[in-house]
């Protein structure tokens, strides 16, 4: 072993002593079969991620050190962020193939540790579990290890992504088994047979005793920036009077935000739904090409239009370099940024890799060389993910053709 894999054993003996003592108990961890994970030899971990929490409680799950893959955006975070590798995390590109990423992973395992990957790739917004990236059947035949899975069940309930404040939701994990996948079988069944193991039903899940939990509406209007029932653009927003509760600006429906990730109507025509629906209502009502503004697409191309910061990230780097605020333009096939000095930058469609909700729900867009943030003013970064992945869809099919 080298010399940071031992730095590395150390401080996770660390981190295991303070998760034992203190998050663990603060988020009444539960695991269900955790007798199932081997306690030696390589091993891969393959995991939902519906909680913020599933870092620490998945590792605590399998009672051994577990090396951690992780999106490099880790590295940012301040006077944390240089720490990440000594906590056993190996840092990747998200969105982006990382030979070098998937090298350190394979000799980890193959020094006989255990690796944990959330196979979605990104942490789901409403419990309903993400489709599994195509690349995870070709990395565990590459791996040769077995493979265990693990699903956390109430993490949506716990701390949803677009919560601003946790709840006092038991989080509640289950180990599903451990799989020696044999070598005739293909990566894409392997995907499959995965997907099936640790997917979520959000509908299917029941809230634990002794669950409880204030300010649930609070940043619910992110996700949702359109109304469920009228569709109006911004129009949702915390009742003054309840915190717990979202209405509409344009048509008056008013919601109760419960524990579950419910919403239940109590006005105005607001129909009953898990919010995994409303956001589903929203995607279909703005179709496969959403437009804003349909005139202004037509006489301009202009899709989606709004202020914004626009800031430039360079690998390594904590601090961003701010390009600006100024007017952040979609059109059908690029991104044009105009500066307050009157200064346009073009980010073409054909150069971009990824569209990327990273750390903190920041909107990130990046290409071969460089990664681009976004912080529109007027609209969520949830709305401008959905307009920018499903034009950037449509170009690439147009292009393909």
């Amino acid at each position: 072993m080298t010399r940071d894999d031992y730095i590395r054993k150390g401080v996770w003996k660390i981190l295991w002593s303070l998760a034992v003592v203190f998050v663990i108990p603060w988020t009444r961890t539960k695991v269900r079969n955790w007798g199932r994970v081997p306690r030696r030899g390589g091993l891969l971990i393959v995991a939902n991620h519906p909680s913020p929490w599933d870092p620490i409680a998945v590792p605590w799950a399998s009672i051994r050190q577990v090396h951690n893959l992780g999106t490099d955006q880790l590295l940012r975070v301040p006077y944390f962020g240089w720490m990440m590798p000594y906590f056993s995390m190996i840092p990747f590109k998200k969105g982006m193939r990382d030979p070098e990423a998937l090298k350190e992973l394979k000799r980890r395992v193959d020094n006989g540790d255990a690796a944990l990957i959330f196979a979605e790739g990104d942490r789901t917004w409403t419990g309903r579990s993400n489709p599994l990236k195509p690349g995870i059947g070709r990395m565990v035949k590459r791996l040769g290890v077995p493979v265990a899975t693990v699903c956390v069940e109430t993490g949506h309930m716990k701390w949803p992504r677009w919560a601003k404040y946790p709840r006092a939701v038991p989080l509640q994990l289950r180990v599903i088994d451990v799989t020696d996948y044999p070598e005739d079988m293909s990566p894409e069944a392997i995907t499959a047979d995965l997907a099936t193991k640790i997917s979520v039903d959000p509908e299917a899940i029941e809230l634990p005793p002794r669950s409880f939990g204030f300010r649930l509406a609070h940043g619910l209007p992110s996700l949702l920036w359109a109304c469920p029932h009228c569709f109006a653009v911004g129009a949702l927003h915390v009742a003054k009077d309840d915190d717990d509760c979202i209405e509409c600006g344009a048509c008056s429906a008013r919601w109760r935000v419960t524990l579950r990730c419910q919403i239940v109507g109590e006005g105005g025509g607001a129909e009953d739904m898990f919010i995994d629906k409303a956001a589903s209502r929203l995607h279909e009502h703005f179709g496969e090409l959403p437009i804003a503004d349909r005139e202004s697409f037509e006489n301009d191309g202009i899709a989606l239009v709004s202020e914004a910061m626009v800031e430039r990230i360079h690998r390594g780097k904590v601090e961003a370099e701010a390009l600006g605020v100024g007017l952040l333009e979609l059109r059908h096939d690029r991104l044009r940024f105009t500066d307050e000095r009157g200064l346009e930058h073009e980010l073409e469609f054909h150069s971009v890799r990824a569209v990327l909700m990273q750390v903190g729900n920041r909107l990130q867009v990046r290409t071969d060389e460089e990664n681009f943030q976004l912080t529109p003013t007027a609209h969520s970064t949830n709305m401008w993910k959905l307009f920018i992945d499903r034009h950037l869809h449509e170009y690439r099919s147009r292009d393909a053709s």
